[in-house]
């Protein structure tokens, strides 16, 4: 008497997917910040007269698991006044919250600084958990000591974090 076996599933071999590595990705805030900066002391040589109106555009990058980096850059200008810029965010997933400063970074001195160089932003990076995150950024927190500083309008932007 002679058996017959009829297999019930397929014959393929069962591999595991490997981990997906979640890519970097940047992302420029949908509206940058816009300012005006200028001083107070009452010398042609330190000031601009009118002040130039300024931008700056934040960003954030993404890629490790509820990690978001977020950086500046200032659009050229011939004003002397670098301001730091503040990013206050949100993840509106988990309403997590918090508040980081993209600080000035130290300028080189070894040769002639053009002016689309002469303000770098120090990226900071922040956990803020996965989910969409919401950001605002302004230069009202560190106003220059011998000058002022006037918000003409907030940077907004929204981004997902894996």
């Amino acid at each position: 008497m002679a058996v017959l076996a009829i297999p019930l599933c397929s014959s393929a071999t069962a591999t595991a997917n490997a981990p997906s590595v979640p890519v970097a990705t940047t992302t420029a805030f949908q509206v940058p910040v816009r300012f005006v900066a200028g001083c107070l002391l009452l010398t042609t040589l330190a000031c601009d007269y009118p002040p130039p109106l300024s931008t700056v555009t934040p960003s954030a990058t993404t890629g490790a698991s509820g990690v978001v980096t977020f950086a500046a850059e200032r659009s050229a200008t011939n004003s002397r006044y670098c301001v730091a810029v503040s990013v206050n965010w949100r993840n509106l997933t988990t309403g997590v919250a918090g508040t980081t400063a993209l600080r000035l970074a130290e300028p080189e001195h070894s040769r002639p600084t053009a002016p689309e160089n002469r303000c770098r932003y120090a990226p900071t990076t922040v956990v803020t958990g996965s989910g969409t995150i919401a950001a605002v950024a302004d230069v009202g927190a560190y106003p220059p000591v011998d000058g002022y500083q006037i918000l003409v309008n907030p940077g907004l932007g929204t981004f997902p974090v894996p």
